[in-house]
This record gives structure tokens, sequence and C-alpha cells, in this order.
């Protein structure tokens, strides 16, 4: 979630954040900051590229625009490095969510949050539907739904989760006419409750689960990687199917000198150490013979 909020301050996005359980000033003083790292010159004469000379007649503009597109699309946030006040607000137009709404036993905050995201999103004129001038992009967080702090009680019966589906059906179709996206985090009490969990999943376009689970840590003992980055759901926008999928589902997350990385799951070979290779090793040596005799006898010819 900072990564998400960090990203966009970074291109100058708009953010709007709604998080019941913390305080405005206190949520932006953990956004991590962008790892500014200046690439090397690429450009290289012919004699160095002796070895890889396919290379050589690649235009050296290709080569520029690959790398300025790889630079522009990947951006490094360091953890235990923060952003300014004055950074994050003076780059983004940012809004919190601020209900003054009583909060009753039958009532939850998420109608009040459906009319003031709506609103919001009509002032900054990313409504595509009234405007055709628009120049920026939305970037929506609503941290914990589900939760008790929102006076939601699905969490301890299911019969409550009717009001969380609807603000869902309802932002879905936000986003359908608005130049915006959405994350939303869910509790642990939410996930771990399967019906819940799919429930919702079905009502979200993209869900992902970082799992870091003492099950699935105690997998990954001598290995790098910390958790597993598990896609649940893939996009199907105006398709039956999923519009991208990616090469591989098995992924994975590590911190790397302070940073969040995502990559490709590699683990190591699984040697157990009485297979029969190991055996093999403990057993006594194998010698060559030009003896027909199969006795345990050694032979003059035996070499």
């Amino acid at each position: 979630m900072r990564c998400f909020i960090a990203e966009g301050v970074v291109h100058n996005h708009s953010i709007y954040v709604a998080d019941v359980g913390e305080e405005k000033e206190k949520l932006f003083q953990r956004i991590p900051s962008q790892n500014k790292i200046e690439e090397p010159d690429i450009q290289k004469s012919p004699e160095q590229l002796r070895i890889a000379w396919r290379y050589g007649q690649q235009s050296q503009l290709n080569i520029k625009n690959e790398s300025s597109a790889k630079s522009f699309q990947s951006n490094y946030f360091v953890m235990n490095k923060l952003m300014s006040s004055y950074e994050i607000f003076s780059s983004s137009n940012i809004r919190t969510f601020e209900s003054n709404q009583k909060i009753t036993n039958e009532s939850t905050l998420y109608p009040n949050l459906s009319k003031d995201l709506t609103k919001h999103i009509d002032s900054i004129n990313l409504n595509v539907n009234k405007t055709k001038e628009y120049n920026n992009l939305l970037r929506i967080v609503i941290n914990s739904a589900g939760g008790l702090i929102w006076n939601d009680l699905c969490s301890i019966n299911e019969d409550f989760s009717m009001e969380l589906c609807k603000f869902l059906i309802y932002l879905r179709q936000l986003m359908r006419h608005s130049l915006a996206v959405c994350i939303i985090t869910l509790p642990n009490e939410v996930v771990q409750n399967k019906d819940l969990l799919e429930k919702f999943s079905h009502l979200s376009d993209y869900t992902f689960l970082l799992d870091d689970s003492s099950r699935t840590t105690s997998r990954l003992t001598n290995t790098q990687y910390d958790g597993l980055f598990r896609l649940t759901k893939l996009p199907r926008l105006n398709s039956l199917s999923s519009c991208f999928t990616p090469e591989t589902l098995d992924l994975a997350f590590y911190v790397k000198k302070k940073r969040l990385i995502v990559e490709q799951m590699h683990l190591p070979p699984d040697i157990d150490e009485n297979d029969d290779s190991q055996k093999g090793r403990t057993n006594s040596s194998v010698t060559m013979s030009c003896s027909s005799s199969t006795s345990s006898g050694s032979h003059k010819l035996d070499f």
C-alpha cells in the first residue's frame, strides 16, 4: 500500500486514501522514497563488441529507447528512507476520507465513502462521461475493508457481508467510468475466512495474496525469499478470458537492501541425503574387470 502511494507521488497522480484506523499525519510519514539510480553510458565502440558481434549491428537509438522505457516502468523504493511531507503534498493532489457519521449498530461507513468518492472524482474531472479533458489519474487506497474499524461485522457474522458487497459492486461500476485505479486491503480475520474471501474476490478485478505464514516460510528456509506472492485472480475486462497472462504464477517476494522485490521463484534442488546417489558414495567402490567370472575373488586380468 505504501509503495502504491509512493508510485503516485512520483508520477504526480491524484491520491485518495480511506483509512479509518490511522491518522492522516502518521500515514504519510511512512511513505518510502524513490531510489534514483543513474545508469551508466551504454555507448560502446565496435571494437568492444567483438565477442557479441551480432549486437554490433543494432542501432544505438534502439538500445537507448529500450533502456529508457525500462527505467520508466520500474521504480524502486527504499523502505528505510522516507519521503518528506512537503515532497508528498506538493507533488500530488491528496485527499483523505473523513466521516462525521455517528456509527450505530446497524450502519457502516461504506455509503458515505461511496458518496465522497463520486464527488471527488467529479471535482477533479476524471469522470469520462462528464468531461473530455483529463490529464491525470486517481489512485484510491482503502485499508482494512471488512474490518471492525468500518463497523463491519462480516468477520463475526457472514450475514453482514452484504454491505461490503454492495459497495464493491458500486465501486466496480465507478471505476469503469473513471480514470482511476483502486487497491483494497483486507484484514487477517477476513482473509482466513474462505467463504468471505471468495465472495469479495468475485467482485474484484484483480486479487493477490502476500503469503508469509509459518507453513510457507518453512518451505523457503534455504532461500532468500520471505514469502510467496500469490496471484489468485487475473483481470477479465470486456472479455471471457484473461487479457494478460504472465509467464509464470510462481512468484515470491523478499527485501533486499531495504527494497521490496517480487520476482519469479527459483527454488534450489531438493537433494535428499538418503537418495540413491548419496548411498552410492558410501558403498564400496565399483571395480572394472576383464574377467567373465562372477566370483568375489580377484583375477589376474582385473585392473
